[in-house]
């Protein structure tokens, strides 16, 4: 309370210049390339909107506009023959250098019609269907989300907002285990601390939100060029360093402190841009409802440099490392002592060749280490309950070629290659599972050494001016199992006019159980993959050129998925969302899940004074068990409505809001009789997910000032989490002391507040 005390005095301490207005200037600079061919375009205008300021592209793509008055503007884009951009959300700070890189689409020509002038919104996306662009200032900004981009995207209608506790993306019904993350053409196994082994999930962002450019997120029927993963992507862009200068930024806000640096390399030719950050919880624990004290820093950086004109290497480094102690005082649920660390560590390169004026690949070669120890005690026997040493490696060779064969083809194709050399020592004692069986006892000793490969290829073909489509097929093989997959995949757009069309997507997706699941017993290594399929079809409507209409429905059936046979009602893939990994032992697979539902989503960008996006949708998400019955998956929220309303009255304020809200998820009661008789919470098995929460619902208000000082610039925020204090509830659990069932709430009102100070 003390450091929101004293970021509200920050807020409201008044202007920077004394109350007199002083008009301050940066300087913009950026480079304008083809998307298709990453061709510099040369001769493209640059004009800056409402301040008749403006430049043009030079022989190698990139401008220069100087005396940009400070603030957040927007930039338009044009040139003959492609699609005019505008860029918002481009912050202009005083005595710094801006940099953006812009990228056009090439225009479709022979529509009869008159095209729209300007578009806001990206088409970075490769698939036709179920994707959506966020630049960095969008996610800073998001009222809720706390510079996390997975809080972010739990605003969208394909992904259920699980807890306030975790930031897992349930996608259209799916686990958090189903999702892939990659920056930078590097795949990173998860960006979040306290990560979940086998999962992309986890309670707190780890990724910088200061180093990223933009992020696409694709919640269904993505192409070829993405595997082994059966609901979502999101690819990741990190901007590049300053070229011309050296820049600084210190950040302070509820959880931490850091700082970022970033300056040029070999006299402009390249840069390079680090970040550190470290936590102190400790000091607002009573706060956020744990006596626990979570500990954790991340380190990342990423280095660019051009080798020549058609050559560019870029470096990326990723670190991140936590420690949490939990006594039993420490929990109403547990009576257990627990001592949880990991740490990760994510090293790549890639390199970009403009092979041609036509085409250009990306290959990298990335090295990840996941090193997690967990071991928790039972509190009064001080006996042994679980025990996890993991060390999970893997040396990744990707690589991408894009090709325009012609105006209105294009080609793409490449491919993946894993080593993966693991070692897992995991014990997990013999226990009474939650219907009341036996569980036999797990120990696990042992090394893996194995590869994956992939290979895709997909091609874009438009047939005419209105008519699209996206062919492709990827293969995947994994050695662990020797499993073969061949995944074909299609997408489908028509241009009803200028500004509305009508898409479909179906595609086949396979995705290997995790290492840590096939090594807990010798038959799970015959398991084939489980299967996911996906049918999307959609409207687009641009309603104004900052204003866009979603409408997606979409059926997605799952097939091979994992069950354990000492617990025949669960579903072993959806317990990624609970806290640590699942331990079953063995496995039995050909297990059946189906996902059906309509999304809504309305989004306005940033124009001029208002924004927001408003969503709706309505799904239905079910398995069939071992026992033949259909159930109501873990996050069957049934409803979901959220709505993002942001007001920037100057370029020095600004204001906005988020609310949210859930249909209850489904729960199993617990058999009173039976958990007091056996001492453990015994569910009714009668009634598997047959009952719900109540609803969940939260509110989050925040405030952003910018301040320019002579020297320096000051980024401030407040946000107020769950502004009415909603009492929504986490879980029940036996409370084997009371012997009756207890309740745990999420997150009570809590302030959050911060500041960055950029030099």
């Amino acid at each position: 309370m003390i450091i929101s005390l004293a970021i509200i005095i920050c807020l409201f301490a008044g202007t920077a210049d004394g109350g007199e207005q002083v008009l301050r200037h940066g300087t913009l600079k950026g480079v304008v390339l083809d998307r298709a061919t990453q061709q510099p375009l040369i001769g493209a205008n640059i004009l800056i909107i409402g301040q008749e300021l403006g430049g043009i592209a030079g022989d190698d793509g990139r401008f220069v506009v100087t005396q940009v008055p400070t603030g957040v503007q927007r930039l338009q884009i044009s040139m003959v023959g492609y699609r005019t951009t505008i860029q918002p959300d481009v912050v202009i700070r005083y005595r710094r250098i801006t940099a953006v890189e812009v990228e056009l689409v090439e225009e479709a020509v022979g529509m009869g019609e008159t095209v729209v002038t300007a578009d806001y919104f990206s088409d970075a996306e490769e698939g036709v269907v179920s994707t959506v662009n966020f630049s960095y200032e969008e996610i800073r900004r998001s009222p809720g989300s706390a510079g996390d981009i997975s809080r972010l995207l739990q605003s969208l209608p394909a992904i259920n907002m699980a807890t306030d506790q975790r930031n897992d993306l349930i996608v259209r019904g799916g686990s958090p285990a189903e999702n892939l993350v990659v920056i930078d053409n590097i795949e990173v196994p998860n960006i979040n601390h306290f990560p979940t082994q086998g999962a992309s999930g986890g309670p707190i962002g780890l990724l910088n939100i200061d180093l990223i450019a933009d992020v696409n997120f694709s919640a269904g029927g993505f192409s070829a060029a993405y595997g082994d993963r059966m609901s979502s992507v999101m690819d990741v862009d990190l901007r590049e360093g300053n070229r011309d200068e050296l820049d600084g930024q210190a950040n302070l806000d509820m959880g931490g402190a850091g700082f970022v640096f970033e300056g040029p390399l070999a006299k402009g030719r390249g840069s390079w841009l680090v970040s550190a950050r470290r936590s102190y919880l400790e000091l607002i624990v009573d706060a956020i409802g744990t006596g626990a004290v979570p500990r954790y820093s991340d380190l990342q950086g990423k280095a660019v440099f051009d080798l020549s004109e058609t050559h560019r290497l870029s470096l990326l480094g990723l670190t991140g490392f936590d420690r949490i102690n939990f006594d039993p005082e420490d929990s109403d649920e547990d009576d257990d002592f627990t001592d949880f660390s990991s740490d990760q560590y994510v090293t790549g390169a890639n390199w970009r060749w403009l092979w041609s004026d036509r085409g250009y690949a990306n290959t990298s070669l990335a090295y990840t280490l996941g090193d997690f120890d967990v071991d928790v005690v039972d509190g009064d026997l001080g006996t042994a309950i679980y025990r996890n040493e993991s060390r999970e490696k893997e040396f990744t060779l990707r690589s991408n070629v894009h090709w325009r064969l012609r105006p209105g083809t294009e080609i793409e194709w490449g491919g993946v290659a894993r080593h993966i050399g693991s070692d897992y020592t995991i014990f997990a004692k013999s226990d009474t599972n939650r219907v009341g069986q036996t569980t036999p006892e797990v120990r696990v000793g042992r090394d893996v050494a194995t590869a994956k490969v992939g290979l895709y290829a997909s091609i874009e073909q438009r047939l005419g001016s209105r008519f699209t489509a996206i062919t492709g097929v990827r293969f995947d093989y994994f050695d662990l199992n020797e499993e073969y997959d061949l995944a074909p995949r299609l997408g489908l757009s028509y241009n009803i006019d200028e500004r509305t069309s009508l898409n479909a997507a179906y595609g086949i997706f396979y995705q290997n159980l995790a290492p840590s699941l096939l090594v807990q017993h010798a038959d799970n290594s015959t398991l084939e993959n489980p299967r996911a399929d996906h049918f999307v079809l959609g409207f687009r409507r641009r309603m104004t050129p900052n204003t866009s209409l979603t409408i997606e429905g979409y059926v997605k059936t799952y097939t091979e998925l994992p069950y354990d046979p000492n617990d025949p009602t669960a579903s072993i893939i959806d317990s990624y969302a609970e806290y640590g990994s699942p331990t079953p032992g063995r496995l039995i697979g050909g297990g059946e899940a189906r996902s059906w539902g309509t999304e809504i989503m309305l989004q306005k960008k940033l124009a001029h004074r208002l924004y927001g996006t408003a969503s709706y949708s309505y799904s239905v998400s079910e398995y069939t068990d071992l026992t033949g019955e259909v159930r109501n998956r873990g996050f069957d929220n049934r409803h979901l409505l959220s709505l993002i309303v942001g007001y920037r009255p100057s370029d020095h304020w600004e204001y906005s809001l988020r609310w949210s809200f859930a249909g209850g998820r489904p729960y199993t009661p617990f058999d009173a009789d039976l958990s007091a008789m056996l001492g453990t919470g015994i569910i009714q098995r009668d009634r598997i997910n047959d009952e719900r929460y109540p609803a969940y619902h939260r509110l989050d208000l925040r405030i952003d000032e910018r301040k320019h000082y002579e020297r320096f610039n000051i980024v401030s925020y407040f946000t107020l989490l769950n502004a009415y204090n909603r009492k929504n509830i986490f879980a029940y659990y036996w409370d084997e002391d009371e012997q009756k069932t207890g309740r745990i709430n999420q997150w009570s009102i809590l302030p959050v507040g911060g500041f960055e100070i950029e030099f």
